[in-house]
């Protein structure tokens, strides 16, 4: 899919310098590069390495993620033959770019910094960072600036969009899950004329002795309309009649 139109495309080309890229295809090629993950680290890191040397010839994410120690990540052209290769692992600590306002865009001589500031989705860890582009000999154009953006924005929507598959996978897990648990209570209920309440605990009591997870305990009893009890576990808990409440013993005051 074509992530700018050819009208854009052109333009941005046209006054790059150096240029940019020659058409809409090979934009979509560099978002295609970018790593999807439901972890902003993942997908930020994989864009350092898209921009360079493509669109410039240093580049550096600063990420501060909720909970967690701030990171910098750089990578760079090493050197005049254009190999590449990192100069900075995953450098925890209080680094941040130094930018004047974290929500704006600045071009200062040789430096792009573009902010990375996602809107959050529910269940998400709020982050933020900045993208840092560096040019050697060059100065960069307003094109540079705006490809920036937009490799800043698709690093944020796939990190949305990952976090939104995780989230709705675990789901459809949970709900199998709770399938077979009603399922094999069903079974339990009909087999030995228990209650639902019943019919759960003693999955739950089978789990605890067993160190099975109930859904696998469940499992076995769909597959074979049996529950294997261990040693210990009755159909019903018997548990303690409790005892009737203690009278709080007055004392009377003498006159």
């Amino acid at each position: 899919m074509a992530v700018l139109s050819t009208p854009l495309t052109e333009l941005l080309s046209a006054t790059a310098r150096p240029a940019v890229t020659t058409s809409s295809a090979e934009l979509s090629k560099l978002m295609r590069r970018l790593a999807p993950s439901p972890e902003p680290i993942e997908v930020f890191r994989s864009l350092t390495r898209v921009v360079v040397p493509r669109l410039c010839d240093a580049s550096t994410v600063w990420l501060s993620i909720t909970g967690q120690e701030p990171s910098q990540i750089s990578f760079r052209v090493a050197d005049s033959n254009g190999h590449e290769r990192w100069t900075g692992r995953d450098e925890p600590g209080s680094i941040r770019p130094n930018v004047a306002d974290p929500g704006a865009t600045t071009a200062d001589g040789d430096t792009v910094t573009v902010p990375i500031n996602p809107v959050i989705v529910d269940g998400q860890l709020p982050y933020r960072g900045a993208l840092t582009m560096a040019f050697h000999g060059v100065r960069p154009s307003l094109a540079h600036v705006l490809i920036g953006h937009l490799l800043v924005e698709r690093a944020i929507a796939l990190v949305q969009r990952e976090h939104l598959v995780a989230k709705t996978d675990n789901l459809r897990r949970a709900l199998d899950s709770n399938r077979e648990i009603g399922a094999a209570m069903g079974i339990l209920m009909a087999r030995h004329q228990l209650t639902s309440d019943q019919a759960f605990d003693l999955l739950r009591r089978t789990s605890q002795r067993a160190h099975r997870k109930i859904v696998s305990i469940a499992a076995d009893v769909i597959e074979t309309g049996e529950l294997e009890r261990p040693s210990g576990v009755e159909l019903l808990e018997h548990r303690p009649t409790p005892r009737p409440p203690r009278r709080t013993q007055h004392l009377r005051l003498a006159r």
